[in-house]
């Protein structure tokens, strides 16, 4: 079994009663799951204590996670170590899929992702219920042209970050806070949009599908998972707070309260109806297609 002392791989400020708490396993669990697969490997005081830091808290909910969803507990423990030494890739679509695999993806329209968004945004907003909101952006770009709505969402969040290719973030005061993305990043080639409070828990997240046409513009569709599962939506936050926390940018006193705020027991909430009406009024606005031109397909 591994073991390692008190700040040997940086702080390990956690016990075992406070890991138990933000995973929701009993500590009994915790000991056994240390004694028969050696994980998690906690640091030891000089008295024998253990201790954990966030990294321990995040492979244990990755294997409750998989435990969950039905695979057998050695394999997500193994499956947790494997990713943890190769390397794991920091995506929310990707997690989504492999952690909730009944959630179905769907190929949607540019068009209709920006409304089903804007109506996340709005109720959000509307709801005023410091909520714990990420959003994704690609590009600095394109997170400029929706600041203002985001600098809106951000002054009732409890936490607000947006991730992007930003070459200076801002720290302007009550506004988003900026998370710059490494080029190599898998979430820089995603759309996000996450909220989860105790009322009210979304997530929408997509990439974009290559399309190569000749002599007209290309048709910019995006595989997509939209779900308001309360379980699937923390999974997508937890995934947000793991991209800040490698960003190294984020005051960590922010991602605690964080993490504080994702660590009650996910419960569905109301706010679907009311979401489901903004993304109608949304999509009712859309342009029709020219005259001449087939409407494409969507599927939702």
């Amino acid at each position: 079994m591994t073991t390692r002392r008190t700040g040997e791989y940086g702080p390990a400020p956690l016990g075992i009663a406070e890991l138990a708490r933000r995973t929701g396993l009993q500590q009994q669990a915790i000991r056994a799951w240390e004694t028969r697969f050696g994980f998690p490997a906690p640091a030891r005081t000089d008295s024998g204590r253990r201790r954990y830091d966030d990294s321990d808290v995040e492979r244990v909910q990755r294997v409750v996670a998989l435990r969950d969803s039905g695979v057998r507990l050695a394999q997500a423990i193994a499956r947790v170590q494997a990713e943890d030494e190769s390397g794991r890739q920091i995506s929310v679509y990707g997690e989504l899929r492999r952690l909730h695999p009944q959630l179905q993806s769907r190929v949607l329209r540019r068009e209709v992702l920006v409304a089903i968004s804007h109506a996340i945004e709005d109720e959000a907003i509307s709801r005023a219920a410091r909520p714990v909101v990420f959003g994704a952006f690609q590009h600095e770009r394109f997170y400029r042209q929706a600041s203002d709505r985001w600098s809106e969402i951000a002054r009732t969040a409890g936490t607000c970050l947006v991730f992007a290719d930003f070459d200076v973030p801002r720290a302007d005061r009550g506004a988003a806070v900026e998370v710059p993305l490494a080029p190599d990043a898998p979430l820089l080639r995603e759309w996000a949009v996450v909220v989860t409070s105790a009322s009210f828990s979304v997530a929408l997240t997509a990439w974009e599908i290559p399309r190569r046409t000749r002599g007209r513009p290309p048709l910019r569709e995006f595989e997509s998972v939209f779900t308001f599962d309360p379980a699937a939506v923390r999974t997508a936050a937890e995934v947000c707070l793991e991209a800040a926390r490698a960003a190294g940018t984020v005051d960590p006193h922010l991602l605690r309260a964080a993490e504080g705020a994702l660590a009650a027991p996910p419960t569905p909430g109301p706010g679907v109806d009311a979401l489901v009406a903004r993304a109608f009024d949304y999509l009712q606005r859309l342009s029709q297609p020219a005259p001449g031109r087939r409407a494409p397909r969507v599927e939702a």
